[in-house]
């Protein structure tokens, strides 16, 4: 009589499966991936044991099943732990990204309100539109906050602010309101014209060529002056103290100080004072 074949035992296919879901739920859970192979790993995992227990001992795997479903629900339940912890940092870190950015874009629109104010000989109460800083701003571009604030551009004297709380300049940068400066009035207006008209019956080439430079140096001297006074304004400086030249380079259009076209030297004087060069007649406060 013939001896029957011995019967062939096969692991299944889904217990199989749901191991190694379970396993790569484990590993790609730092990509955000893993829940997405966690729950078909359960599913396959109880899939699995049903068909091993309904085949009277014909199919195998109930360990790997198990170790498939074990996997899987440590990764659903790792879930929300890591979800607790990462969004809330990742919310913050954008929310401070956010701020700084629009921090940056206040400081460029403060940059361009100072240069307004000084090529254009303006008080502490003038309010320029977005328009009039165009040309200051980098790209010629008003920029905009990145979470969708209003930027309120407001007075010389104002740090501009954002509709947005916490986007705030002055944490950073002290501004003196316009009712507490105390700045020393210019003696002459800047914008008027800078060189005195010939008389041509009485003039010659080298007077000429003097008045001119003599001309030019009183205009660097105005906009020292006002380079002083946009110090003053953002640092909250009283009469008296004395800026340096690093102290004034931000405000001056060339971001260098002036050199008198005669070869004489810049005092910068205290506030309070006009600036003073050391070439005779070349004063601000001696006619235009």
């Amino acid at each position: 009589m013939a001896t029957p074949p011995p019967l062939a035992f096969k692991n299944s296919g889904l217990a199989t499966a749901s191991l190694v879901l379970g396993i790569l739920s484990l590993v790609l859970m730092i990509i955000c991936i893993g829940p997405l192979l966690a729950i078909p790993a359960v599913i396959c995992g109880h899939i699995a044991l049903s068909q091993i227990k309904r085949s009277n001992g014909m199919l195998a795997g109930g360990g790997l099943a198990i170790a498939g479903l074990v996997t899987g629900y440590i990764s659903l339940v790792l879930i929300p732990f890591f979800a607790a912890i990462a969004i809330p940092n990742f919310i913050k870190a954008r929310d401070t990204a956010q701020k700084n950015a629009c921090i940056h874009n206040l400081r460029e629109i403060d940059r361009a309100k100072q240069q307004w104010a000084m090529e254009n000989n303006k008080q502490a109460d003038d309010v320029p539109t977005a328009e009039d800083l165009l040309r200051y701003l980098p790209g010629g571009i008003m920029p905009h906050c990145p979470r969708g604030g209003e930027y309120t551009i407001g007075k010389d004297s104002d740090a501009p602010t954002c509709s947005i709380p916490g986007h705030d300049l002055n944490q950073y940068q002290s501004y003196v309101p316009s009712s507490q400066r105390q700045f020393p009035p210019l003696q002459h207006n800047p914008r008027t014209s800078q060189f005195p008209p010939p008389n041509r019956g009485n003039i010659n080439s080298a007077q000429l060529q003097q008045a001119v430079k003599t001309a030019q140096c009183k205009a660097n001297l105005r906009t020292i002056a006002s380079a002083k006074r946009i110090w003053q304004m953002r640092n909250h400086k009283q009469t008296g103290d004395v800026p340096t030249d690093a102290d004034l380079i931000r405000y001056l259009p060339a971001r260098h100080l002036p050199i008198c076209p005669d070869g004489g030297t810049y005092e910068i004087g205290a506030v309070g004072e006009d600036p003073s060069c050391s070439v005779a007649g070349h004063q601000i406060s001696q006619g235009p």
